[in-house]
């Protein structure tokens, strides 16, 4: 096998991986850690910077294609220039941590050039790349058992009480994180054919993703048992014991759909929602504020027509902070003058149209570069949007936003391309683990602010993309050669 022509394998490349993996769960436990113990935010903080510049400088003095890091590095100080004159055209509030969000934007595509860096130096490092994945997955189980053994463990969901994340304070990202673990770990055991480590990482990681609770890591534990079997079709790796073992656990899972913390949270918010569409309904039948004395109201017997000022009543009510700084009539507008609660209500709805209407507000350079993050709290409440292609178009304007989503679209072009140039070689087990890792991370990003523009899950997601290019161009180039 050949390496880079002309430079030796770095002896310290493999170990310093393998501690790079293992830093990411271990900077999410102290950062969860941090506000019982009172540890300042700034020491995480720094930790991770500190961890993005070094790999940063690892991944640019290992690579043979340096001018790519400095077109990469060009192109991201032309967005962060553009974004900073938009954001002093509408008055700069903190630049500083606006340059911190920045930052952990940038992460994404530098640690995955940086990893690919590594791949291509050393070939062989695609290995420690999957044990390095191994490892964190089981730090993950290790420190989730430990937080429900000692009754400190973090809830999904804080309003309802449901779900576990253990040791970790974000719930999108926590949740995709394991999405992206799980089908590559049962995938990778699957390889081993150890049945017991298979059996266990397949029971503690279905086990994960059905008490966090979120309906996208429900997904997963579909997506994996039926994304195996077809990968194992398809590659005629058949081990029907394995797969049998699999189906079992994915069945108990979906049979104890309604014991889940997923659906009884989504019980408890449809009956919230229920509550709040009875009290609109009083209201429009009433023409009151918020009734004192409740009777529940079915929508159905709700007038056809509302009268204006009973509609601007429930939007000052149920959608008083938006009213109060863009407007009652603007934000009625907004919604098409609607009165159905739920849609009023919704969290992620609300955030992307106070942004929006922010937006509008602004000189026109923020549709191209973006609104500082700061800007969007208002009276302490934090209108970032829940959604990362959202958030990026926001913070980054329509330039920021077209630059992700080429980078994301580069890798769907390689792999498609090496799929019609050579099906059956490039189809493995490894393209099926990584390939089902690539597609819940795109729809976590699209449903979710959890994963673009969190650097603990956004590493992942450079991994990910890393052992594609590896699969798909490394990997391929050796069987050329």
């Amino acid at each position: 096998m050949e390496h880079t022509p002309n430079k030796p394998i770095l002896p310290w490349m493999r170990p310093a991986l393998l501690a790079l993996f293992a830093l990411q769960p271990l900077l999410d436990i102290l950062s969860y850690w941090s506000v019982p113990l009172q540890i300042p935010d700034a020491v995480s903080t720094v930790l991770r910077a500190a961890v993005l510049i070094g790999f940063g400088l690892v991944g640019f003095s290992v690579s043979q294609r340096k001018k790519l890091y400095l077109f990469g590095f060009l192109a991201a100080a032309v967005l962060l220039a553009g974004h900073v004159l938009s954001c002093m055209q509408a008055g700069y509030l903190d630049p500083g941590s606006d340059l911190a969000n920045f930052m952990r934007v940038v992460q994404l595509p530098l640690f995955t050039g940086c990893l690919i860096s590594c791949l291509r130096r050393d070939r062989h490092s695609a290995r420690t790349v999957e044990k390095g994945l191994i490892l964190n997955f089981w730090i993950i189980t290790a420190s989730v058992a430990l937080s429900l053994l000692t009754h400190t463990a973090s809830a999904t969901y804080d309003e309802s009480g449901f779900g576990v994340i253990g040791w970790f304070a974000t719930t999108n990202a926590q949740s995709s994180i394991l999405s992206m673990l799980v089908p590559i770990v049962v995938v990778l055991y699957y390889r081993k054919r150890v049945f017991p480590l298979f059996c266990l990482a397949a029971l503690t990681g279905f086990a994960q993703l059905y008490f966090v609770g979120t309906r996208l890591a429900f997904l997963t534990i579909l997506i994996t048992f039926i994304g195996l079997v077809i990968t194992a079709l398809i590659t005629r790796n058949i081990s029907r014991r394995y797969l049998i073992a699999l189906g079992l656990i994915c069945a108990v899972c979906l049979l104890g759909v309604k014991q889940s913390p997923m659906y009884r949270n989504q019980a408890h918010y449809n009956a919230a929602m229920e509550s709040k569409q009875s009290d609109s309904s009083r209201m429009i039948r009433e023409g009151t504020t918020l009734p004192q004395d409740f009777t529940p109201v079915a929508p159905e017997d709700e007038p056809e027509e509302v009268d204006e000022q009973t509609l601007e009543m429930i939007y000052n009510f149920y959608a008083k902070e938006l009213c109060n700084r863009f407007g009652t009539e603007r934000v009625m507008e907004r919604y098409h003058y609607t009165r159905d609660i739920p849609t009023i209500t919704a969290t992620r709805m609300v955030k992307i149209n106070f942004c929006e209407m922010l937006m509008e507000e602004l000189p026109g350079l923020s549709r191209w570069f973006g609104i500082e993050l700061s800007r969007m709290t208002y009276n302490g409440f934090n209108y970032d949007a829940e959604n990362d292609f959202h958030g990026i178009y926001f913070l980054y304007g329509s330039v920021g936003l077209t630059m992700m989503i080429a980078f994301l679209a580069y890798f769907v072009y390689l792999i498609i391309r090496a799929l019609l140039r050579d099906f059956k070689r490039v189809f493995t087990l490894e393209a099926g683990a990584f390939g089902m890792a690539f597609l819940l991370a795109i729809v976590y990003a699209y449903h979710t602010a959890g994963l673009l523009r969190r650097p603990n899950a956004s590493f992942y997601l450079s991994v990910i993309l890393a052992y594609i290019y590896y699969l798909v161009q490394l990997r391929r180039n050796e069987a050329v050669q």
